[in-house]
């Protein structure tokens, strides 16, 4: 698709800037006078006559129409009408065919070689041949003074004296003299045997002001009007061009200019309204005797208007090109079709586009139907004129558009401004212009750019389109008329359809021009949305106040704004850190809080020295807690981790940091101001019920909402000492969240990620071997207290997450083998008093860690005699094995292995193999020999074959749960059995009843009952196991149950596991465990 600048040729004086926007200013009067022998001084283009015809002239259907008639009939064709009435108001090729008839009329036959195509073979006459008069109806006066009286001067007089000069007016003088319309014998000495051609312009104005110097005076021109019609209509040779518009065309945009002339005529001021009276007053007759007479013609119609245009300012238009730009509309028009005007689904539209090609049909129509009803505008000559600038604006910038638009017109330049503000009567409004658009002054006010500017900078269009500017400009343009009557009047402001019609355009597409015109609401200071409609106004706005309230914020209060936002980001009542807020020097942090510090750098700290605030507490004051200071910088803030004085790198050039600063302090700054308009409206001109109907509160709560997130965005550097004990930086990506918990989150996450932080998890067996490693790389003993000193001292050491997380670790050590721990008495024992170790089994939960104990690797507690080389009991082990069975259902006993070893140190592999073998034998877990993942079913070991069973590494065990599922083992229909969880949910709650229901005549063996893994109250766990015990033994163990029930607890690991091989009938036990089943 090609640009217009590659598709269009424009005349060379506009590309070269020799062309004068006034060539389009000429008139019916000066053409007149340049035969006359006069110098009227316009431009060759319009007294050129071949130049006329063949660079100016596009033949209009009606063009050719007036021509061939008016010509046929001076040719000698009586069948033609006589009278034609031009039918438009002030344009519309009105001026244009008059001077065409004139120039023929002078010329005849000397124009036939280029005015062929627009005659039709009608032969013209010889030069000199046709008398032609040209009347300018809004030029001729109505008096004249001679000596102290005013003698009249009549359109009939006009007429003699161009008709025959100085002698013919003195032979009708008399007539021509009076204010009566003259008689028969005016027309055949002034008419007599000559052809004619007679051109009476603007006879709407000259009626007016006729009848503003007499009373009679519309009446007498309506009588010399019915009497030259009756006289031409009767003469061959003879043809009449008039124009004639109605009351309400020909005065409703003119009534300014039109007061003005009558106030001549009158010697006294005419308002308006006065003026609009007589001239409506007067065209009475003068229309009735027209409209009867004259054949109404219509110059140029309004599919033509482009062609005329185009015919006008470019030599060449590639007309292919005109196809695949309307193509390439139509599919975007296609894309956004809920987004656009109706018409652009109409099959013409697409038509309308090539025909107007290379100007969109959006343009046309905003120029003919709103700007040229404007007076000062002058209808088709300013459309000419405005759109001779725009082509020269755009070929000299080279602006690659597809086609030319309105928004396309450069308001930067003073002509165009001249032309649409100016013309329009709109000066006052170039404030709106300067300010919401860009023109030629907008480099005077403060900031040197407009408010459409400063959005596209903020949200520029990705191929770089000024899409705020061009959609805000629209909205502008669409103001200049109608202001008086404002949304009342259909020709002021533009709906959203249509704005994104006329702005879009392949690469600049309908959405985006209407997130251009959001912005409107939220930027603009005049521009306005109401009733459906974008407008201007200069009317006390939401946004010039706020504007005002920003410019009048001191910077102190901006800055107290933005630290209290920045406390924001991360409250002080965390659980990990102590927060310390405004933050900007060292002395800022704390020192010695017995918990990681997280310092909060001020937005406002300038520059910072990051070493200096965790090595030092203040000036000459080192920092003892420097593993425990953590800092989280914003990009507000230049930071460094030495005292270089360096050059700066930026040099005059605005640092980031600096423009950090300024986009926050921007932010505030109009947060600021929305809250004081939001306190007192009335203040600053503005009704609380305006802030409603501008949705200010939904503005107001976006902002506040924007200034929390951006300041917490700009805390996206985190500082903390690593583990080679030098000082790192790692950015932080949030988006904000309540209090600060997602920049909590994201921190916790890079400590975590890169081992800086040590939590709860970190009990697992993998990570205490590398903490056995840091806690005794002095010695196998340490202080608890020096531990805790060393987490909060020593930088190559992580943090911890809470202080109850080296009790954890601590604890979960001694369970694991890794180390224990103990007390001295006195000086002289060798023994300690408090001595805990995995042997002696699980801390006590309410036994305090207290500052005196310390921690002894488990050689150096051997070494000193105060542990037996021990391996873990059978027990124990059976009770990891039945955990590590609960998760995995099915396993090697090898990863069982090492499971245990990960977890929980060293287990012996004899001493494995025993707990393996109890459990097979209790049923718990049953073995086989061959894969988890076999599909076939294996030869499995269970109770009746482990006698002679030898565990090994490679083998297989199982759930029997598992087994069973899998179709590998037949369930037992004889006995009672009950295992794992479900057997502790409905055994345990009888437990306090198992004596009284063998009392009450139990008979059945308990052939084992074994309940695992029940807490203490005082910590600890506890296990019953009860095999092959008869009746009388379970009665005699009722009382111990029923302590049990009162003082274990069941926990997750609990399980119980009943076998009762033999039940018998009428056993309450029995019975009651199996009702509870049902």
């Amino acid at each position: 698709m090609k640009s217009i600048l590659h598709a269009c040729e424009p005349r060379e004086d506009i590309i070269k800037g020799a062309f004068n926007p006034e060539i389009f200013t000429a008139s019916l009067s000066e053409i007149i006078r340049f035969y006359r022998g006069e110098s009227p001084g316009i431009h060759p283009l319009y007294t050129d006559a071949r130049t006329f015809f063949e660079e100016a002239t596009y033949p209009t259907d009606g063009l050719r129409m007036v021509l061939s008639e008016v010509f046929g009939r001076l040719s000698g064709d009586n069948t033609v009408p006589a009278i034609h009435r031009l039918e438009t108001a002030f344009g519309g090729g009105k001026t244009h065919t008059l001077i065409a008839c004139a120039h023929l009329g002078f010329k005849g036959n000397e124009l036939s070689s280029v005015t062929e195509p627009l005659l039709a073979g009608i032969p013209l006459h010889a030069p000199k041949e046709v008398f032609v008069a040209g009347v300018a109806g809004d030029e001729i006066p109505v008096h004249k003074p001679k000596g102290p009286e005013l003698t009249p001067y009549t359109l009939w007089g006009e007429i003699a004296y161009q008709m025959g000069g100085e002698a013919l007016y003195q032979a009708v003088e008399d007539e021509a003299a009076s204010n009566a319309a003259p008689g028969k014998n005016y027309f055949d000495t002034v008419f007599g045997g000559k052809k004619v051609l007679l051109m009476l312009d603007e006879l709407a104005q000259y009626a007016a002001r006729l009848s503003a110097s007499r009373p009679d005076g519309a009446d007498q021109l309506a009588a010399f009007l019915m009497s030259l019609h009756g006289y031409a209509r009767t003469h061959p040779g003879m043809s009449i061009l008039l124009t004639l518009a109605s009351a309400s065309d020909a005065f409703a945009a003119q009534t300014q200019r039109l007061a003005g002339l009558l106030s001549k005529v009158l010697g006294r001021e005419v308002t308006t309204d006065d003026a609009l009276t007589i001239g409506q007053d007067a065209l009475g007759g003068v229309s009735s005797v027209v409209a009867r007479d004259a054949t109404p013609v219509v110059p140029v119609q309004a599919a033509e208007i482009s062609r005329v245009l185009a015919k006008r300012l470019f030599t060449g238009i590639d007309t292919s090109a005109a196809e695949a730009v309307a193509d390439a509309y139509q599919a975007l028009y296609a894309k956004n079709i809920s987004l656009l005007p109706d018409e652009v689904t109409r099959a013409d539209y697409r038509d309308r586009m090539v025909s107007h090609y290379p100007f969109h049909p959006a343009l046309i129509d905003f120029l003919n139907n709103k700007l040229a009803t404007s007076e000062g505008f002058q209808g088709t000559r300013g459309v000419l004129r405005v759109l001779a600038l725009a082509v020269r604006n755009l070929w000299k910038k080279g602006v690659e558009v597809p086609m030319i638009h309105t928004c396309h017109l450069d308001m930067r330049d003073p002509r165009i401004i001249s032309e649409m503000v100016a013309r329009t009567g709109s000066g006052e409004l170039l404030p709106i212009l300067n300010a919401d658009i860009g023109s030629a002054d907008t480099a005077q006010i403060e900031g040197g750019r407009s408010n459409a500017e400063l959005a596209d900078a903020r949200n520029p269009h990705p191929e770089g389109w000024p899409m705020h500017e061009y959609a805000w400009k629209t909205v502008f343009l669409h103001s200049l008329v109608g202001r008086n009557q404002g949304l009342e009047s259909n020709l002021f402001g533009i709906n959203e359809q249509n704005t994104l019609l006329e702005v879009s355009f392949p690469g600049l597409t309908p959405p985006q021009v209407s997130e251009a015109l959001k912005e409107i609401s939220r930027s603009a200071f005049y521009l306005r949305y109401n009733q459906g409609r974008y407008y201007a106004s200069l009317e006390p706005s939401v946004n010039i106040a706020l504007a005002k309230i920003r410019g009048n914020i001191p910077p102190e209060d901006v800055d107290q704004a933005l630290d209290a936002t920045a406390r924001k980001v991360v409250r002080s009542d965390v659980k990990t850190f102590h927060v310390v807020h405004d933050v900007a020097a060292p002395e800022h942090i704390p020192d010695n809080q017995g918990k990681p510090v997280l310092a909060l750098v001020s937005l406002n700290a300038g520059r910072l020295n990051i070493e200096e605030c965790i090595t030092t507490a203040g000036p000459n004051k080192p920092r003892i807690e420097q593993n425990n200071t953590l800092l989280l910088a914003p990009e507000t803030v230049s930071t460094r981790l030495t005292d270089d004085d360096q050059a700066d790198l930026f040099g005059t050039v605005t640092s980031p940091a600096e423009a950090a600063k300024k986009r926050l302090r921007d932010l505030a700054r109009s947060v600021l101001a929305m809250r004081r308009l939001k306190r007192n409206p009335q203040n600053y001109s503005i009704h609380p019920r305006q802030l409603e109907k501008e949705e200010f509160t939904q503005r107001y709560s976006e902002r506040e909402k924007a200034l929390e997130t951006s300041v917490t965005e700009a805390y996206r550097s985190l500082w903390y000492p690593s583990a080679n004990g030098k000082i790192v930086q790692k950015e932080i990506r949030t988006a904000g969240g309540e209090g600060g918990v997602s920049v909590l989150e994201q921190i916790r996450k890079t400590l975590l990620e890169e081992g800086e932080l040590l939590t709860s998890e970190h009990c697992a067996q993998s990570h205490l071997i590398d903490l056995k490693t840091r806690f005794f790389s002095q010695g196998d003993t340490i202080a608890v207290s020096k531990l805790k000193q060393n987490f909060s001292r020593l930088r190559s050491w992580p943090i911890l997450d809470a202080p109850v997380v080296l009790d954890q670790l601590i604890r979960a050590g001694i369970n694991r083998g890794m180390w224990c721990l103990f007390r001295m008495g006195s000086d002289e024992s060798d023994k300690p008093e408090l001595f805990h170790s995995r042997e002696t089994g699980e801390l006590p939960l309410n036994l305090e860690l207290d500052p005196d104990c310390s921690l002894v690797t488990m050689e150096g507690a051997r070494q000193r005699g105060w542990t037996k080389d021990a391996a873990p009991d059978v027990p124990r082990i059976e009770g990891w094995i039945r955990q590590e069975m609960r998760e995995k259902k099915i396993s090697r006993i090898r990863g069982i292995a090492e499971s245990l070893k990960e977890q929980y140190g060293e287990v012996p592999e004899p001493s494995l193999n025993k707990a393996i073998i109890q459990l097979v034998q209790g049923e718990r877990i049953m073995a086989f020999k061959g894969d988890p993942d076999q599909t076939q079913k294996p030869n499995l070991i269970s109770k009746e074959g482990v006698t002679l069973y030898v565990p090994e590494l490679d083998d297989v065990v199982i759930t029997p749960s598992l087994a069973a599922e899998k179709g590998w083992r037949t369930v037992k229909k004889k006995g009672l059995h009950l295992s794992g969880r479900e057997g502790a949910e409905r055994l345990l709650p009888l437990l306090r009843q198992i004596g009284s229901l063998y009392q009450r005549g139990g008979k059945s063996v308990i052939d084992q009952l074994d309940l695992v893994d029940m807490d203490l109250p005082r910590g600890g766990k506890l296990r019953l196991a009860v095999t092959g015990a008869p009746p009388d033994s379970m009665k005699d163990l009722g009382e111990l149950f029923e302590v049990l029930s009162n003082l274990v607890r069941t926990a997750d690991a609990t399980e119980a596991y009943l076998d009762i091989h033999d039940p018998q009938p009428d056993c309450p036990f029995v019975e009651k465990l199996q009702k509870e089943q049902r």
